[in-house]
């Protein structure tokens, strides 16, 4: 799985500590993720030589959330996207999340889908 994920860190909401975990890209260009969840690709040399905090410790200490968002296409095709993102200062983080569009679902073009809900928004015992 080394190839399709990335380095990346989260911040806490009190910007004191820093987690590194693989996040799986694919659905989201790096700036979207950015500005919705502040993770954060590294491209640190130093970076790349932490170790990894595994994402379900980071769930279960409250630092992310597992999702299910819903994205309904322009042509009304429904699509489910499993989710783990940061929990940030406030609900704007998650209302720019909804804001987002998806670029494509398995590959495939969305038709400019964009996300209308989310479904479950926490499981502290989910694995990535």
């Amino acid at each position: 799985m080394a190839g399709l994920y990335d380095l990346v860190h989260i911040t806490d909401p009190d910007a004191t500590q820093k987690y590194w975990f693989r996040a799986a890209k694919g659905f989201y260009s790096d700036a979207a993720i950015a500005t919705a969840t502040g993770v954060v690709v590294s491209t640190d040399a130093a970076d790349l030589k932490r170790p990894l905090t595994p994402v379900f410790e980071l769930i279960r200490a409250g630092v992310l959330k597992n999702a299910v968002l819903t994205a309904v296409g322009t042509g009304g095709k429904r699509y489910r996207v499993k989710l783990h993102y940061a929990v940030g200062k406030s609900a704007t983080v998650e209302a720019a999340m909804l804001a987002l569009n998806v670029p494509n679902v398995a590959g495939k073009a969305s038709s400019g889908a964009a996300f209308k809900s989310f479904g479950t928004t926490t499981n502290v015992t989910s694995r990535s």
